[in-house]
């Protein structure tokens, strides 16, 4: 596969090395080829969770001394999978503090921790960083924006995980055994999750619901678990990169919803690997098709808000009288509102909504003009 440029690249590069960098993201969305094509000119040595020999040597250092042994001679140390690393957190902080030329890089495929401690034990000593599943922009930049528009089809079939770019004509393939044997691997082995057939349940709940207005208590009730177990799961899934979750936004309005939630896949292609439907978009119902663009949005925006590095918090507004706005952005209490509607050139501001934040920039966004909101300057 001809390497795809990832945006995410200049603010590693730029980490200081007083700084280890910790790179999250799903498994197999691109963290180990960006790291060997951003090292391929230096010593780099590299280690991996996911070798029970690496585990051992990175668990196996009593003193500092053994630890500059470990790095002699090297300029960067890449650790894959760290939350796989017992007491990483603690790793982080001995190899930080020794005040060496070499610089720690760790990537997890779930929240590190997750695996317990890392922001305990290394406060302030590393720069973490989330990648993605292409974006949008990502790809235009190594091809066009018009050959992205023209995909676009395909991206709310199959989304953008580097394997499917990589081979489409195997995506579906890829994407069930991926849905199979790896998309859920650190969940099951790091958070002691029982019920395998009840969180699956709930997982194929979410992949039918995408963008639907969703209650904890309702999603307990139809998969048969407390409200407890939904919280601790929908957690999980959002710490290991399967889901976003937004929430409601409610600041003035009395009537406006503040427990409901949705529920966004990060990745369309896994979702609908999950639901073992890869139906052509244009053969959808257009209310799926409708909730398939709206992942593809707001996932995008996401993305674009990420690699911006924006401090931007999302959510969705509703009240109790069902006026809604689909995805609200708010960016140092700066709002911007958007209304994701694939095929209606122009959505009108719910007046209650326009009372309440009268600075709030407010678009449509269709098929016709999402990628106006999807460019970045920098790309």
């Amino acid at each position: 596969m001809t390497f795809i440029p990832r945006r995410i690249s200049s603010s590693i590069l730029r980490v200081p090395k007083n700084k280890a960098v910790e790179l999250f993201g799903m498994r197999q969305v691109g963290k180990t080829t960006l790291l060997e094509h951003l090292f391929k000119n230096y010593r780099t040595a590299w280690y991996t969770g996911d070798s029970p020999d690496d585990v051992r040597i990175l668990t196996s250092l009593p003193s500092a001394n053994e630890l500059r042994t470990l790095i002699a001679n090297y300029e960067f140390i890449v650790i894959d999978e760290a939350q796989r690393i017992p007491s990483i957190g603690l790793l982080i902080k001995r190899f930080v503090d020794l005040k060496t030329d070499c610089q720690l890089i760790v990537t997890g495929s779930s929240s590190l921790d997750l695996a317990g401690g890392t922001f305990e034990s290394a406060a302030g000593r590393f720069r973490a960083y989330q990648l993605w599943p292409f974006s949008a922009q990502e790809l235009a930049d190594s091809s066009s924006w018009i050959d992205e528009i023209r995909s676009l089809s395909d991206r709310l079939v199959y989304g953008s995980f580097p394997f499917v770019i990589d081979d489409p004509e195997q995506a579906k393939e890829d994407l069930v055994s991926y849905a199979i044997s790896t998309a859920f691997k650190d969940i099951y082995s790091l958070s002691g999750i029982r019920d395998h057939r009840a969180f699956d349940n709930l997982v194929y709940l979410l992949a039918h619901n995408i963008g639907n207005l969703i209650t904890v208590s309702s999603l307990g009730r139809e998969c048969g678990l407390s409200s407890t177990a939904i919280e601790n799961y929908l957690t999980l899934l959002e710490q290991s990169f399967i889901i976003k979750i937004l929430p409601s936004y409610a600041k003035n309005l009395a009537n406006e919803l503040k427990k409901s939630k949705k529920i966004y896949f990060c990745d369309l292609g896994l979702r609908n690997a999950i639901l073992r439907r890869f139906t052509p978009f244009g053969a959808r119902p257009p209310e799926e098709q409708g909730a398939l663009f709206e992942n593809y949005f707001v996932m995008e925006r996401i993305k674009k808000c990420s690699y911006d590095s924006r401090f931007t918090q999302h959510y969705f507004w509703r009240t109790k009288n069902a006026n809604e706005i689909d995805l609200i952005e708010v960016t140092d209490d700066n709002i911007e509102a958007f209304e994701i509607k694939l095929s209606q050139p122009k959505a009108k501001v719910p007046p209650s909504f326009r009372e309440a934040y009268p600075d709030a920039l407010f678009h449509t966004v269709n098929r016709d003009n999402f990628y106006k909101y999807l460019e970045s300057p920098s790309g």
